[in-house]
Formats: structure tokens, C-alpha cells, sequence
């Protein structure tokens, strides 16, 4: 497939808010350009929302369908809501049952790598930053062989990856031509599954500091989660319950 320009635009931009700015102004500025009217929800009705715009989209849908004040009523987007979000700031909506689930728009799985992309830059910027601080006997973490490597495998991965995406705004799929159209899904998924080996990558360097509550794991994970819950990523990448 080839994305659309318009996609590839609001995507890249979701890049840069992501790795300048963090994953919920990120998926603010994706869901407002592409999805602004409806939470756009996964094929089994998940959604992962700025629990602001999911505030907005309660409060259009209350004024929309019973003519009252936003605030006082009851919408049913708001149904299946649960209040643990992933990351503060962000909100995860379940299915709820007997309703058909708004269909995510067109390309969404791919503006979502964009964005992913960007959060995993986001990560090395913070690795290199923390292991620039640390020393072991008088010397720099990341001089250290293995900590090089695995940076530089990394550095290989996100150019990989942009790479990837680049090519499919652009309609060019490499030496194997361009993707048929039941290869899609299975090739974003890759994608996907690409993304989250190399942030559990950068999150091993970064040893305990990176589950810490002041450590970047939690960002990590809803990283994963919002793959997981728009069907793009592989099994095990997160937990279906989170």
C-alpha cells in the first residue's frame, strides 16, 4: 500500500511531538488530525486516548444526542472507561457490549509507527543522557563495548524503520515490489514488533532506573499498549488486560 501524504504529514509530525514533547501531546496532535470527531477504536474495540480528548469527545456526543448540557449528562462514550491508565494523562476505553466499535480512519496503524517511532527516539535520548551521567572506574557507561553496540544496533533499527515508512509514503516497497494489500497487516505488524524489541532493548540498558517511577518503562509499555490495542503488534508485545 502506499500511505496517503496527508497521513505521512500528521505522522511525521507525531514523530517529532513524540521524541520533543512525550506520547500524550503526541497522540493529542494524531487523534485531532485524523480522528477528530469519534475515539477511533481497535478491531476489538479498544481504544488509547489523552483522557482530555476522551473529556471532549463525552461532552460533543452528551450535547449531540440528548440536546443537554455537556456536563450533565451521561454519554455512552464514556462507557468501559477505565481510570488506570497506562500513563498519566491517558485513558483507555474498553469495548462496550452490543455496540459496534467506530472503525479506526483509514491508515491509522501506520501514523501510530510514526508516533511509536518517535517515542523510541525519545528513549535513546534518554538512555544516552542517563548513561552519560554514570561512570564505572573512572569511565563513561557508554564507552563500555557492549553499551556501544547495543547503541549502535539501535541507531540501525530507528533508520531501518524510518526507512520502511519512508518507502511506503512514497509507494516504493523495495526489491520485492510493493506490498499486496492481505500483506499489509502482517507487514505493519512486523513494524510494530521491530519497534518494541529495540525499546526492550534501550530499557535493559538502562537497567532498574527504567521502571523507576522516575524512569521512562511506563511510556515503554503504553508504547506497546497503544500497538496492541489498534491489532498491529505481535503476540506477547502486551498484555491484553493492561
Amino acid at each position: 500500500m502506499t500511505v496517503p501524504p496527508e497521513v505521512r504529514e500528521h505522522g511525521e509530525q507525531a514523530r517529532t511531538s513524540a521524541r520533543t514533547d512525550g506520547l500524550v501531546p503526541a497522540l493529542t496532535l494524531l487523534v485531532r488530525a485524523l480522528s477528530p470527531k469519534v475515539p477511533p477504536r481497535g478491531p476489538r474495540g479498544h481504544a488509547v486516548l489523552p483522557r482530555e480528548l476522551l473529556e471532549e469527545f463525552a461532552a460533543e456526543e452528551a450535547a449531540t444526542r440528548e440536546g443537554a448540557r455537556p456536563q450533565a449528562a451521561s454519554p455512552a462514550g464514556t462507557n468501559g472507561l477505565d481510570d488506570q491508565g497506562p500513563l498519566p494523562g491517558l485513558a483507555v476505553l474498553r469495548p462496550v457490549p452490543g455496540r459496534a466499535a467506530e472503525a479506526a480512519p483509514p491508515a491509522w496503524g501506520w501514523a501510530l509507527a510514526w508516533l511509536r517511532l518517535g517515542m523510541s527516539e525519545r528513549l535513546r535520548d534518554a538512555c544516552l543522557a542517563h548513561l552519560a551521567a554514570r561512570q564505572s572506574e573512572g569511565t563513561s557507561l557508554l564507552m563500555q563495548q557492549m553499551v556501544k553496540g547495543t547503541l549502535a544496533d539501535v541507531l540501525l533499527e530507528h533508520l531501518e524503520i524510518e526507512g520502511v515508512l519512508d518507502d511506503l509514503a512514497s509507494g516504493r516497497t523495495g526489491p520485492l515490489g510493493p506490498l499486496r494489500p492481505a500483506d499489509d497487516e502482517r507487514h505493519l505488524a512486523g513494524l510494530q514488533e521491530q519497534i518494541t524489541r529495540v525499546d526492550r532493548a534501550l530499557l535493559r540498558l538502562l537497567g532498574a532506573h527504567g521502571f523507576t517511577a522516575e524512569g521512562p518503562g511506563a511510556a515503554a509499555h503504553a508504547s506497546e499498549l497503544l500497538a496492541d490495542a489498534y491489532g498491529t503488534a505481535g503476540p506477547g508485545t502486551a498484555r491484553e488486560d493492561a
